[in-house]
């Protein structure tokens, strides 16, 4: 059977612009550092007013207009720009072999502390004045500098050596505190100080260890902690993965290979060694006291690589996993989709999960950064396979571009629920072309300013084809404020029963994953079909007007001769998010409608006895709400997420 109808809009329509899922969104405006080897952008940070990125070149390059001076080896760029890319001012870090800052972060004055490592056997450089003049050749040690917001000009720097020449200390993560104390984290292959407190490396073997020191604003050492391994076995490796300070608390994120000590716990370790486990260790910053930790992993590859909070304290995280390889956290196990897939996991302060999400395509795709809004928007960027679709939860979000072997960058856009919203792609031009999404800032009106490093043929700009033979860091200007539409089909027997394995599809497209919605959708007309082996085939055609639409069908049976054997309705429930108020519209009569919270308790329920009804939420706290609206078609329960 067939019907037709319309969902009824009552706000500002989009226009209409074509149907399918995302494919590339063109940033505004994008900005390279050029050379003739590999350069890149590691980090993106904002006051408020300006951004400051970190980025590294190697040899002789040019960033808008800024010569960056050859010198053997990698150096290091700090870069502040204001939102519309015009740069304010720039430092470097140069010498004679690799120097680098691997993280930066902000003080309450706007200054800037930026934490990496140098390998030169001669001079450091810092904005083309020496500073250091090491006694120690072939050896990498830690350095972290305090540099001015106001110009980029040198306030401190500090130098942390190995005990042994031909050996390696690294910072990779800084953070600073509300009183400006400023928090480092590296690993070592041996024995180091600061400033008479002592880190020793207590493993035999090839290995490292990573430590966790806090300085005050001055750069003098108050304490220093280290993560050591069980003794038993071969030598372990670790590295701090992600660091960030909130209510006088050190939130951690350590990747290790055994075995580790964090305070009196041991943190588990499945395997033989070969693979990456991850803990989240919660830390006084007074004195480095352990107060609260959380392990997890597989007997495969699987990696953190942010953490953040949102604006109720709890802790996000993302990252990546092998897929099918038996990877939880708590018990939930996320859905798999290729080789790698990625996920986010929101946790409480403690460390208990709260929830956790996957997106992935069918060979290798990541989670690399995470941004929060004020609303607790949750902005996830990572990188993809994108030769396949991109999948969230089961639901094809981006359908796969050729050519074969590029990879693109993504950014999945979530609620505080973590259900999805909306999904962005920047994919390569060819076989060759690689787009590495490393970090963000998310502005008003979702705008993203997004770094990273490309390779070969990408069109960051429409019209604008940026070509590169190395790895050429970028920083582009992306709008994501476009939204997208969504279709959920309720489905059931004539008994009221779900249908879950019943097959839905919209315009030829069948969602592998049996899940009876589809995202990403642009507004128009659809086509759809719903098939059930022992049902009657449904088809109907479907005018999207509106941004999240259900659709109830009701199967019948062969041998169902009533007249009603085949029933389609749609319900619209809008504005949501809601504020004070919400509207719901049915072609079908309203019974009643009633409200739950997310415990289950009824809050609202409201007679009605026609096809809309505007409700008052004005008595009602933030949050998540369930919306059951009884029809004399069927029952259909939408998510309400109340916002103040």
């Amino acid at each position: 059977m067939k019907t037709k109808f319309t969902v009824i809009f009552l706000g500002i329509a989009l226009l209409l612009s074509g149907k399918g899922y995302a494919q590339h969104t063109y940033a505004e405006w994008a900005k390279h550092i050029v050379a003739v080897e590999n350069t890149m952008f590691r980090n993106v940070i904002t006051d408020g007013e300006f951004l400051i990125a970190n980025g590294i070149w190697v040899l002789e390059a040019e960033y808008e207009g800024i010569e960056l001076p050859n010198h053997i080896g990698g150096n290091g760029l700090i870069v502040k720009k204001d939102f519309e890319g015009n740069i304010v001012w720039h430092a470097i870090i140069t010498g004679d072999d690799f120097n680098y800052f691997s993280d930066i972060a902000l003080d309450s004055e706007n200054n800037i502390l930026a934490a990496g490592w140098s390998a030169s056997n001669n001079y450091i450089q810092i904005n083309g004045d020496t500073i250091y003049e090491p006694d120690m050749e072939w050896t990498s040690r830690g350095v972290v500098a305090k540099f001015s917001g106001e110009d980029g000009s040198l306030i401190w720097f500090k130098v942390i050596n190995p005990d042994n020449e031909y050996y390696n200390m690294l910072l990779n993560k800084v953070a600073v505190d509300a009183d400006d104390n400023v928090y480092i984290s590296g690993y070592s292959n041996t024995d180091f100080e600061i400033e008479g407190v002592e880190f020793p490396y207590t493993q035999e073997g090839w290995g490292s260890l990573t430590f966790l020191a806090k300085l005050d604003p001055d750069g003098s050492v108050v304490w220093g902690k280290q993560f050591h391994f069980v003794q038993e076995g071969d030598a372990g490796w670790s590295m701090a993965r992600a660091m960030e300070i909130r209510d006088e608390n050190i939130y951690f994120a350590l990747q290790y290979s055994k075995p580790v000590m964090a305070g009196a716990e041991i943190l588990p370790y499945e395997g033989e060694g070969f693979y990456d486990w991850i803990a989240l260790i919660k830390m006084s910053v007074q004195d480095g006291q352990v107060l609260a930790s959380n392990a997890f992993g597989s007997t495969e590859d699987q990696n953190l690589a942010d953490l953040t909070f949102d604006n109720n304290g709890n802790v996000l995280v993302a990252g990546f996993f092998t897929s099918e390889s038996g990877f939880q956290i708590n018990g939930v196990s996320p859905m798999s989709y290729g080789v790698e897939d990625g996920y986010v996991a929101k946790f409480d302060n403690e460390f208990e999960l709260i929830w956790m999400r996957s997106m992935g395509s069918e060979f290798s795709s990541r989670c690399f950064n995470l941004s929060v809004t004020s609303e607790n928007r949750i902005f996830v960027g990572g990188g993809f396979d994108s030769y396949t679709p991109l999948y969230f939860e089961g639901r094809k979000l981006i359908d796969g571009e050729s050519p074969t072997n590029s990879l693109a960058m993504f950014q999945v856009v979530l609620d505080a629920e973590g259900e999805f919203e909306k999904a962005f792609a920047l994919h390569g031009a060819d076989i060759y072309s690689i787009v590495e999404y490393a970090d963000a800032v998310v502005l008003d009106m979702d705008i993203v300013m997004a770094v990273g490093r490309s390779v070969d043929n990408v069109s960051f700009v429409e019209d604008s084809l940026f070509f590169s033979h190395h790895w050429a860091g970028f920083f582009i200007k992306w709008d994501l404020s476009k939204e997208f539409y969504k279709i959920i089909f309720e489905i059931k027997d004539q008994a009221g029963n779900p249908l879950d394995s019943a097959l839905v599809t919209l315009e030829g497209i069948i969602n592998p994953f049996k899940k009876h919605s589809f995202y990403q959708i642009d507004p128009g007309v659809y086509n759809y079909h719903v098939a059930m082996e022992g049902f009657e085939d449904v088809t109907g055609e479907l005018e999207v007007i509106d941004q999240n639409v259900t659709v109830a069908i009701t199967m019948a049976t062969p041998d169902d001769t009533s007249v009603n054997n085949y029933n389609a309705f749609s319900v619209s429930l809008f504005p949501n998010p809601a504020n004070s108020s919400f509207r719901v519209v049915s072609d079908e009569i309203i019974e009643y409608l009633y409200i739950t919270d997310n415990t289950g308790r009824w809050v609202i329920r409201q007679e009605v006895a026609g096809n809309s009804v505007f409700m008052n939420t004005g008595e009602l706290s933030a949050g998540l709400y369930l919306v059951r609206i009884a029809t004399t078609k069927g029952v259909v329960t939408q998510k309400l997420q109340i916002m103040r």
